[in-house]
């Protein structure tokens, strides 16, 4: 949000702006901001594993893992 001190700033008179448009730039924007993180999100999630989950892979069997972090093997 631009400073009413930053050089760049026009002030506009309330009976020339019209607050459904304004609001509707903004959903839009919020939308889009929520849509990106979202993809992100997706993106991140196919990409990582949970720790317990790759030393499952990576050991080549399946096994549980506790609360403190030790592991038990299925039988």
């Amino acid at each position: 949000m631009k400073s009413i001190l930053d050089p760049s700033f026009r002030y506009t008179k309330s009976v020339e702006t019209d607050l459904r448009k304004t609001f509707a730039r903004a959903r839009r924007e919020i939308r889009k901001r929520q849509q990106e993180q979202a993809a992100v999100a997706v993106e991140a999630a196919a990409k990582v594993l949970p720790f317990n989950a790759r030393s499952a892979v990576a050991e080549g069997h399946s096994c549980r893992v506790l609360a403190t972090g030790m592991k038990l093997k299925d039988s």
